[in-house]
């Protein structure tokens, strides 16, 4: 199958582009927090504790896993809208299926399977929002079409605040299901595939995982591999644990489920300011975005879970454990060659998926120790910021020095 040479919805216009994929990442983060915020209504209706809940809140990620290291690369070989139009109309249909389980266990598979079309959409649509900008402007749109990942977020925060107490955890996976196949549809029809010209010379190899393991990358991707892991445990176990830890300070359902939209609408503030900054900031932004989150999880240790300052503090870490994340993503797309991209987030956005994997679960055993009573439990998000700050810093002075060179 081969792609077709077109540049953009305009070739001198990838403005309607960028948001048609930032439209389709929204959609995608919409999904991938259905789970976490329908927790407490999943965990009533099936009579499961906190701890049972984490395997579940996990099988969205193993199935990212697979899809973004296995099945996410295609889109470099066979095209990047084909990919995103496919895998969403997928999961939409089986996040349908899915609100009609009659069990955990079901429940747990067709999220699982869910979790592998949105492990393809994710770096296909970043690396395609990527592709219209290329040069000095990449970073920067890679990182603002991430945006929509997190105000999908917001978004589903917003929904489950008024489908919850009507619909209950159902209702919230029946609009999981018709979001995506509606954008799927938006964009086979308005959205034409992005080649990038590096990309169009048959010689280049692309959809391979040498590409971004040669020798001269090999050090450095591996270290934003390791980075990616931990941004991903602290992003998925504050997502999933912040509603269940507002909820036992005393919040409704609904209330709980507010303050968890206030930790996503931190988190697009944050990824504004971070694809506006990292054309000049580079790593050395992302690197500052962590030293304000681990400050930020500091603060929250202080403090019981119940208290005003807390709301406010969570949309702080929003704003900065997301403008990490938006960061890493413009900045570590742009080691790659145009036409391995998909690729390269591919594989750093599936590895990251052990710490997203791990991060209910470190809920889950930090419940079982007693740390979800009080702040506490924010120390643990707290220690693996800190070592996400002094990887970004590693990784920017390998970065200057390869500039260096160059020059």
């Amino acid at each position: 199958m081969a792609t077709e040479p077109a540049a953009g919805v305009e070739t001198h216009h990838p403005l309607p582009g960028l948001l048609l994929v930032m439209l389709a990442l929204m959609v995608e983060g919409f999904d991938l927090q259905t789970a976490n915020l329908a927790g407490p209504s999943i965990m009533a209706a099936f009579d499961i504790t906190r701890a049972q809940l984490g395997p579940l809140l996990s099988a969205s990620l193993f199935g990212i896993l697979v899809g973004a290291t296995l099945v996410a690369p295609l889109g470099d070989r066979y095209g990047r809208k084909r990919a995103l139009v496919i895998a969403s109309a997928a999961y939409g249909v089986l996040s349908l299926v899915a609100a009609a389980a009659v069990s955990i266990e079901q429940l747990a598979i067709l999220r699982f399977l869910i979790g592998i079309g949105i492990g393809v959409v994710m770096p296909n649509g970043l690396a395609m929002a990527g592709a219209m900008y290329e040069g000095p402007r990449h970073a920067s749109a890679t990182a603002f079409a991430g945006i929509g990942i997190t105000l999908g977020g917001v978004v589903a925060g917003v929904t489950a605040a008024r489908v919850l107490p009507v619909y209950h955890w159902q209702g919230l996976f029946v609009v999981g299901g018709i979001l995506p196949l509606v954008i799927a549809a938006i964009i086979a029809v308005a959205l034409r595939e992005v080649v990038p010209a590096a990309g169009k010379a048959a010689e280049k190899p692309r959809g391979t995982i040498g590409v971004i393991l040669a020798p001269s990358m090999r050090v450095t991707t591996l270290i934003v591999w390791v980075m990616f892991v931990f941004i991903a445990l602290n992003i998925h176990l504050l997502a999933s644990w912040i509603p269940l830890l507002m909820k036992g300070s005393g919040r409704s359902a609904a209330g709980a489920a507010l303050v968890t939209s206030g930790f996503h609408a931190g988190g697009v503030l944050g990824g504004i300011v971070a694809s506006l900054w990292l054309r000049r900031g580079g790593w050395h932004a992302v690197a500052i975005f962590a030293a304000g989150a681990a400050l930020t999880m500091l603060s929250l240790a202080l403090l019981s879970p119940g208290s005003a300052a807390t709301v406010l503090l969570i949309a702080c870490a929003g704003f900065f454990v997301t403008g990490i994340q938006n960061g890493v993503n413009g900045t570590a797309s742009a080691l790659y060659p145009p036409e391995s991209r998909a690729t390269g987030l591919g594989w750093a956005l599936g590895v990251a998926r052990l710490g997203a994997i791990m991060g209910p679960m470190v809920g889950s055993f930090a419940s079982l120790a007693g740390l979800d009573k009080g702040g506490h439990f924010f120390l643990i998000p707290a220690a693996s910021l800190l070592i996400v700050l002094s990887l970004a810093l590693i990784v920017a002075r390998r970065a200057g020095r390869s500039l260096a060179h160059a020059g």
